[in-house]
């Protein structure tokens, strides 16, 4: 999943959705009707016929998860898929895909500048060099789940990590590596 939506903008959104599973031969019956499950479960009930053109970014975002979630993928592949969204939308998009993650435990590699959505997402962040990208730092996020944003910002622990990961960011900045 990209920061760019890469809908089909002829397929409407449950034609988007559908898509995968019909590439992998599931019959139609059966793709129409995990993909109404996936189009209800990232709160796009009632725009399956609706085309991309038709839906604001986030809504496209949610198409694009669906989409994704519909291949059954063992890891989740995701490049700053909220960073062009507003901060209320993404903020759901983030609560949506922590839920998903709840109810299928599967792998997330999720790409983002955000050191605050890193470590509310994550259990460990992974902090890359400039060029050539190289792993420098790998920082383990212990904090509870399940995680709800209202009550992360209230937490010490969520705040040092925040603060910590942007000291180490401002110490990259400085010298090229943290120390």
């Amino acid at each position: 999943m990209f920061q760019e939506f890469a809908l089909f903008p002829w397929k409407t959104v449950l034609g988007n959705v559908m898509y995968g599973p019909r590439q992998q031969g599931v019959r139609i019956p059966e793709a129409e009707a995990q993909s109404r499950a996936l189009i209800e479960m990232v709160g796009l009930k009632g725009y399956e016929n609706f085309y991309p053109k038709e839906l604001s970014g986030g809504m496209k975002q949610r198409v694009a998860l669906a989409r994704t979630l519909a291949y059954h993928p063992e890891v989740l592949l995701m490049d700053e898929p909220f960073g062009a969204l507003d901060a209320h939308t993404r903020t759901r998009l983030q609560n949506d895909l922590l839920n998903i993650w709840e109810r299928d435990r599967k792998t997330v590699l999720f790409v983002t500048h955000s050191v605050d959505e890193a470590v509310f997402l994550s259990d460990k962040v992974v902090m890359m060099s400039k060029s050539p990208g190289r792993i420098r730092q790998v920082i383990d996020i212990d904090l509870p789940r399940p995680r709800r944003r209202n009550e992360l910002l209230l937490d010490p622990r969520y705040q040092k990590y925040v603060v910590d990961i942007e000291r180490m960011f401002d110490e990259v900045d400085e010298t090229g590596s943290p120390s």
